[in-house]
């Protein structure tokens, strides 16, 4: 008795089956087996697991806050080899029930002197090329690594600082997208400045990862990327964190929300906005993003924050007020992003695929903000468990069972 968004199209009265962890049938008519557990989901939602497109981790714990706000799927831009490898490997013995899914660049690809090395944790792998004729041993050493995509740092810290660094040029950006795809692998750009964006689909990126800040979109570059079927993840919500404390704050007052933070939830949302970019470079962004939409170009859900997994709420809202349908939001965090990214086992309600769900009070794709009003979320068909804020409290303050602290190793796992 549940409404389904299968991310294409709203069924208004369905029953939906499970076994196993895999969807194996959906509809207004499928008869409920006598011998499965039943949710009664009248006057909800069910939709598939959230994919965030832009995210990052180093440490397992960020995977698993993330499946509690309704991300099941990580996109990883930047991380730590041994844990990428360490989590996959878990996911493909299907030790993965509780947290999100990882799929990562691992490392990116950017010059010695260039971005992001000197903001970045001193534990990541830090490797270079300095030439186009490097560019196929580079890729080919990134995917012998375990990586999913690659990863271009296109990026000179002009928009952000009084400075100028060095980055990657045109003969580099093809070279390495021809060997992208030579090993047929997508390959994504970090581009915040108009012009740099358009060197990187002019040679050969298959999608942005940020939207640019600096100018509004042309429709020349609008209708280039369009035409050449490139999507673009524009991060709005981190974008807006860097220019502005309202959005962490917004969400913090969320009561739809705040009932479930944790510790590190509380710790990320009180962190300072750097003021790196002004609320003029945001409404550019949100600009720029309904401007790519408006010409039929995807536009992805990402959060690229320490807010694992929450932080893609404020995205998602933030896409719709840039003018995108909710429905279209939530495609592009769901089955937009899994075509995107070629993930064909996951990101709509349908048989045959994994089940990752979320079922929340209300109907999303009227409203965007009812996804934040989640009732459960599922990992292939493994309930995620998400305690009340009170149940950290009140381990915290020994009224109830013991907490269990956890310190990260560096290695993926943690020290409890």
């Amino acid at each position: 008795n549940v409404r389904v968004f299968d991310s294409e199209t709203v069924i208004p009265l369905a029953n939906v089956v499970v076994r196993q962890g895999v969807i194996v049938a959906v509809g207004p008519n499928v008869r409920i087996p006598s011998s499965l557990p039943v949710i009664d989901g009248t006057g909800s939602t069910l939709l598939p697991g959230f994919i965030d497109s832009h995210g990052h981790s180093y440490f397992r714990r960020e995977l698993e806050r993330s499946a509690r706000w309704g991300v099941t799927t990580l996109m990883d831009m930047l991380s730590r080899r041994a844990y990428v490898t360490r989590m996959k490997n878990e996911q493909a013995r299907g030790q993965a029930s509780d947290r999100a899914d990882l799929f990562s660049t691992i490392s990116a690809a950017t010059l010695p002197e260039g971005y992001p090395y000197n903001f970045t944790p001193n534990q990541v792998e830090r490797p270079t090329l300095s030439s186009a004729a490097e560019a196929e041993d580079f890729v080919n050493a990134r995917f012998d690594d375990g990586a999913d995509y690659l990863k271009l740092m296109i990026e000179d810290m002009s928009v952000t600082t009084p400075v100028t660094i060095p980055t990657l040029d045109a003969a580099m950006i093809q070279a390495l997208t021809d060997a992208t795809h030579a090993r047929g692998k997508i390959a994504v750009a970090h581009a915040i400045k108009q012009p740099l964006a358009e060197l990187a689909v002019d040679h050969g990126v298959d999608a942005l990862v940020h939207i640019f800040v600096d100018l509004p979109a042309s429709p020349a570059f609008v209708a280039k990327v369009a035409a050449r079927e490139r999507f673009v993840v524009p991060t709005l919500s981190v974008i807006e964190w860097f220019a502005t404390q309202d959005g962490h704050d917004a969400i913090a007052a969320d009561p739809d929300l705040s009932p479930y933070f944790d510790a590190d939830d509380l710790a990320a949302l009180a962190e300072p906005s750097p003021l790196l970019l002004t609320t003029g470079h945001v409404a550019t962004a949100i600009d720029n993003a309904a401007a790519l939409s408006a010409a039929g170009v995807p536009i992805l859900a990402g959060s690229d924050s320490g807010l694992h997994g929450l932080e893609l709420h404020r995205d998602l809202e933030l896409l719709n007020l840039a003018g995108l349908p909710a429905a279209t939001v939530l495609r592009g965090a769901t089955a937009a992003a899994a075509d995107g990214f070629g993930l064909t086992d996951r990101g709509r309600v349908a048989p045959g695929l994994r089940a990752d769900l979320l079922l929340v009070a209300g109907d999303p794709t009227l409203d965007i903000k009812a996804v934040r009003r989640i009732q459960k979320v599922w990992k292939q068909g493994v309930e995620i468990d998400r305690p009340l804020a009170s149940l950290f409290a009140n381990a915290r303050t020994g009224t109830s069972s013991p907490l269990v602290c956890r310190y990260p190793r560096g290695d993926g796992h943690d020290f409890h």
